[in-house]
C-alpha cells in the first residue's frame, strides 16, 4: 500500500443555510427581467485553478461568456440556455452539463435555479 502525504485534508460542504452572497450580473449582460445571482465558493485546489461551490439565480435572461471550463449539476429550477451556434438546451433538476472555456451563451432562467458548480480556470481564481 502506498502512503500519501497531503497538505490539505479532505473537505466537505453542504448547501449553506444562510442566503448566498450576491454575485451580481453586469447590467449590460441582462437582456430581460431582473435576474439576481448569488453564490459562494466552498473549496479550491491549492493552486486555485479548480474551484467549486453553489449558485442561485432568480427569473430573467442574461448573456454569459465562459472565461473558464464549468461543470454544473442543477438541484432545482429550470433554465434554457442557447449557445452561440443556436443550439438550445434545457436544464432542470438532476441535469448536469459542461460549458467549455470560451463558449458564449444566453440564459433564460424560468424558475429559481440552484446549482452546484466546478470551475477549472486558466489562471488562479482569486476570490
Amino acid at each position: 500500500m502506498t502512503e500519501h502525504s497531503l497538505d490539505v485534508p479532505l473537505k466537505t460542504a453542504s448547501w449553506p443555510a444562510d442566503p448566498l452572497s450576491e454575485m451580481p450580473l453586469a447590467a449590460e449582460q441582462i437582456t430581460a427581467g431582473n435576474p439576481v445571482a448569488r453564490g459562494t465558493v466552498v473549496h479550491q485546489s491549492k493552486d486555485k485553478k479548480v474551484s467549486c461551490g453553489y449558485w442561485t439565480c432568480t427569473e430573467g435572461e442574461f448573456d454569459w461568456d465562459f472565461q473558464w471550463d464549468e461543470f454544473v449539476h442543477v438541484f432545482e429550477g429550470e433554465v434554457t440556455i442557447t449557445d452561440e451556434y443556436g443550439n438550445v438546451y434545457s436544464l432542470g433538476p438532476n441535469d448536469s452539463a459542461h460549458f467549455p472555456l470560451g463558449l458564449k451563451t444566453h440564459w433564460h432562467v424560468k424558475t429559481l435555479v440552484r446549482k452546484y458548480f466546478v470551475l477549472r480556470t486558466p489562471e488562479p481564481f482569486e476570490l
